[in-house]
């Protein structure tokens, strides 16, 4: 077969480059061509064909979320700009997260490489100015013109742009670790930025001590439907020993409402509580580490807002809140409202997650709890109680920071919970497994009992699946090859 690059065509269709080459040289037209020419799509008239913005989210502090197509055959690479006002902020070649869209490639007949495309950019806050007017350009070309652009908060932002990723989220884990790591970093930027943001303040107070021997952290998340009942199941533990309440709420819906049924409470039952407020969701490790950080007890307890003790059973939960930590990391066995089991700690599980198209494997954790709801009930005996806990394996065990109990140097020593991880999920184990590895003691106090009201079946928002998956994916990469974490051949024995 003979190849023919037709120059003179080339050169009359782009004069410039005729210009820039100082006359019709078919060498150096042809290599421009090869090169990047066949690219450039000038004079092509309807470019959008082949390249298409279809999303786009900023925030007011410089952050652009972005999403579409392209015809990678077409355009090798994405660069990107946007205009904002009068000024243009030029990205240059960008490196966005590239996944597979069935619906597009369809379309483009390409089923080899991924069309679809995410990325999060920021501009530097030097640079940034808000202008209602925005025009975004993908490979020099004009894909969207917003006369009037609504610029979000960070903290809308960050829920606005979690929830568009959810598309990669719901996708089977092994095909979607790569992209959790790449946008993970860009979204923990985000989270940390929003962060740097956060205050917190005290709202109110009732008999405060100096000191004392045991401080109770309680973050809330907006509501606190089931604050007063728990602190009623507290009261004789409150008001017996030298004990506080410090309350942390995230981005509380009523925070009057709060004050007013905590103050009516002291009005029949003279507890020490403090209640602080956060000025957005600053998540659970955020939440937690500051409410450690005002506490005055030697002995930190932390406990979920829907933990009691089982009806008629105070005393073994007395016991726990009373008794001294000592060196190690103290939880306890936990149920769901109908008494199966919920919790006799926890262990990590490295699995083999794979994607058949690209034929890659890696591995991915997951945290899992000794025998959830097989094995025993929490009004069962002490005697079926032994053989049930029989089997929880000591060198791997981990325990959920929804009830924790230690003391308030050690915990300060290792840092507190990790502020790395997007709102929830995985910091407490992330916790125990620098704890361990620290070589710190981990206990399960097998004769303290507690119901935990975990909300169970509810349809969980896209932000909130999104944050899940990208929380995962880091925690993998932290700890792929912790010796404390099991393979999942054992796992079925464990479980």
């Amino acid at each position: 077969m003979k190849q023919k690059f037709d120059y003179k065509t080339y050169a009359k269709d782009h004069p410039d480059l005729v210009t820039y080459f100082g006359g019709e040289n078919e060498e150096l037209l042809r290599d421009h061509y090869i090169r990047h020419g066949h690219q450039e799509l000038r004079g092509v008239p309807e470019a959008q064909i082949f390249i298409a913005l279809e999303g786009a989210i900023l925030s007011d502090a410089g952050h652009i979320y972005l999403a579409g197509w392209c015809d990678r055959r077409i355009f090798s690479e994405l660069t990107f700009s946007v205009r904002i006002g009068y000024v243009t902020y030029d990205f240059g070649v960008i490196s966005p997260c590239w996944y597979h869209r069935e619906d597009v490639s369809g379309v483009l007949g390409d089923y080899d490489k991924p069309s679809g495309y995410m990325a999060l950019l920021k501009i530097p806050d030097d640079d940034f100015l808000v202008s209602p007017s925005v025009s975004f350009f993908v490979n020099g070309v004009l894909l969207r013109e917003e006369p009037v652009t609504r610029f979000l908060s960070v903290d809308k932002f960050l829920n606005e742009s979690l929830g568009a990723v959810a598309t990669l989220a719901d996708r089977p884990a092994g095909t979607t670790v790569e992209h959790a790591l790449q946008l993970g970093t860009a979204f923990g930027e985000v989270w940390q930025s929003f962060l740097d943001r956060l205050s917190f303040v005290q709202i109110y107070e009732n008999k405060r001590k100096k000191e004392c021997r045991q401080s109770i952290i309680i973050t809330l998340y907006r509501n606190f439907d089931m604050m007063i009942v728990q602190l009623s199941e507290l009261a004789d533990f409150l008001t017996t020993h030298d004990a506080e309440v410090v309350i942390v709420g995230n981005d509380i819906v009523a925070p009057d409402e709060l004050v007013a049924k905590v103050t009516a409470f002291c009005q029949i039952h003279d507890i020490s509580i403090r209640i602080f407020l956060c000025s957005g969701n600053s998540g659970f490790s955020a939440g937690n580490n500051y409410g450690a950080n005002v506490a005055l007890g030697e002995t930190l307890i932390f406990m979920n807002p829907d933990i009691f003790p089982p009806e008629g059973d105070a005393k073994q939960a007395v016991d726990f809140l009373s008794s001294d930590p000592g060196d190690a990391l103290h939880g306890a066995l936990m149920y769901y409202g109908d008494g199966t089991l919920m919790h006799s700690g926890m262990y990590s599980v490295r699995d083999l997650a794979f994607d058949a198209k690209s034929g890659e494997s890696c591995s991915l954790l997951r945290v899992e709890h000794f025998g959830k709801g097989l094995s025993h009930r929490v009004d069962d005996s002490a005697e079926v109680l032994k053989t049930a806990i029989a089997g929880i394996e000591q060198e791997v065990l981990l325990v959920s920071a929804a009830l924790w109990k230690v003391s308030k140097s050690k915990f300060e020593a290792i840092g507190g919970l990790s502020t790395d991880y997007i709102f929830a999920y995985y910091e407490d184990a992330d916790f125990c497994l620098r704890w361990r590895e620290l070589g710190g003691e981990i206990v399960l106090d097998t004769t303290s009992r507690w119901i935990h009201m975990e909300g169970v079946g509810k349809v969980m928002p896209p932000a909130v699946r999104s944050f899940m998956w990208l929380n995962r994916a880091f925690y993998s990469q932290r700890f792929e090859n912790s010796p404390l974490v099991v393979n999942t051949s054992k796992d079925l024995h464990l479980l």
